[in-house]
């Protein structure tokens, strides 16, 4: 009796964790058939900028809270392979790198389409696939052939560092301020303690390709790689322990939201989360999408939020107490019908009773104004029959300038 109440007491354990570490995952729109290879959110999704192949970037749109805006400015048809902001002195900043040593940077992540990036001057034209700032000043990038490149004034000036390696390097993160981890190919893993002014090898016990890094802390961190394949380190990079997954599939990325809670992505729709600092790991149900790729970003929020990135214009993100579902998805303000719609749609707006100075701007995913009315009534039905098929943004501007949106699909 008392070995069959243990057993199914830790069957009972076993599920009551599993069931807390399921979260409700949303679908994002996100350029369809694109391939996304890195997202970046700083303090919750309106700061999040996503990157990808044959120069796409993106940018979540303020107020609308399942939708990734495709930036105008198309500033190279290199693949962008990584993007990372920083909080610069309460003003955030992001870089993105890419293919043939490109790097850009924007001052502002602000924008309605246009958020402008410039190019930065490399001092390489390798493939570079991951970038990390320690520090707002202070950021590190590498790529092929062990290619490392730093920045100590923000991204002015970008100068090679003498690399120990030829292989790959895949990614690179700072715990802190000087201490800093990269890794790639044929198990490479390389540490400084000098904010990436020096290197040192780190042992080569994983005969594998490592895809991403991540350390909790200075010592305590994360490698993913293929076949579901997850190992850890408690000292800092010597030795490493492989920490079951429980799939075959390759991983591609992996972040932490705290020193327990952390997330691991990869191929064919597949992620799992840790709540006890990657000693186990529980796969997560995510939702039936309709262009099931291959994860290849997590970005986390301040605020917990998370968003995912992937092959065929994948993207997926949940919100936790505080996000933007809870701020701006639930109760939504602003509400059209049809949707889809082809000739006319209807606008209702939640709360309203004083109309005066309201005006409707739709716009295209282009970020250009399409269509703009002014509202004299609740229940406006709107005649968009120019319109051509396809995605819109219906912002609604007040006399107070106070801003709701709402994405509709027109067909044809």
């Amino acid at each position: 009796m008392k070995t069959t109440k243990l057993f199914l007491t830790i069957i009972l354990l076993f599920a009551l964790k599993t069931s807390m570490a399921q979260e409700t995952w949303y679908e994002h729109w996100a350029y369809p058939n694109s391939n996304f290879n890195s997202v970046s959110i700083y303090n919750y999704f309106f700061d999040g900028i996503a990157c990808g192949d044959l120069g796409i970037i993106t940018h979540w749109e303020q107020g609308v809270d399942d939708f990734w805006m495709p930036n105008n400015y198309l500033i190279t048809n290199q693949n962008l392979n990584a993007v990372y902001e920083i909080d610069s002195l309460n003003y955030l900043k992001a870089y993105i790198v890419g293919d043939s040593g490109i790097i850009l940077k924007t001052n502002s992540n602000f924008g309605f389409g246009d958020i402008p990036f410039y190019k930065q001057s490399s001092p390489t034209t390798r493939n570079l696939y991951s970038v990390n700032f320690p520090v707002y000043m202070l950021g590190i990038a590498v790529g092929d052939t062990g290619t490392i490149v730093r920045t100590t004034d923000g991204g002015s000036h970008w100068n090679l560092i003498s690399s120990i390696t030829l292989n790959r390097l895949y990614s690179v993160q700072f715990p802190s301020t000087n201490i800093g981890y990269a890794v790639g190919v044929n198990g490479t893993v390389i540490k400084t303690t000098d904010g990436g002014e020096s290197w040192v090898m780190k042992t080569q016990a994983i005969a594998d390709t490592l895809h991403c890094v991540w350390f909790t802390d200075d010592n305590t961190g994360f490698v993913v790689s293929r076949n579901g394949l997850i190992y850890k380190t408690t000292d800092g990079g010597n030795n490493w322990q492989n920490k079951p997954s429980g799939i075959t599939q390759n991983l591609n990325a992996i972040r932490f939201a705290s020193a327990s809670i952390g997330y691991a992505a990869g191929n064919d729709n597949k992620l799992l989360r840790t709540d006890d600092n990657g000693e186990t790991w529980t796969l997560q149900t995510l939702p039936a999408i309709s262009n099931q790729g291959h994860y290849k970003g997590i970005g986390i929020s301040t605020i917990g939020e998370v968003s995912l990135v992937g092959s065929n214009g994948t993207a997926l993100g949940n919100y936790p107490d505080g996000g933007s579902i809870q701020k701006y998805g639930n109760n939504r303000e602003v509400k059209i019908t049809p949707n889809p719609a082809k000739n006319k749609i209807t606008i209702y707006l939640q709360n309203n009773k004083n109309f005066s100075g309201l005006e409707l701007f739709i716009y295209n995913l282009q970020g250009q104004m399409v269509l703009q009315q002014t509202f004299k009534q609740n229940n406006s039905e709107i005649d968009i029959s120019q319109l051509e098929e396809g995605i819109y943004i219906a912002e609604i501007r007040m006399s107070d300038v106070s801003y709701r949106q709402e994405k509709f699909v027109v067909v044809k």
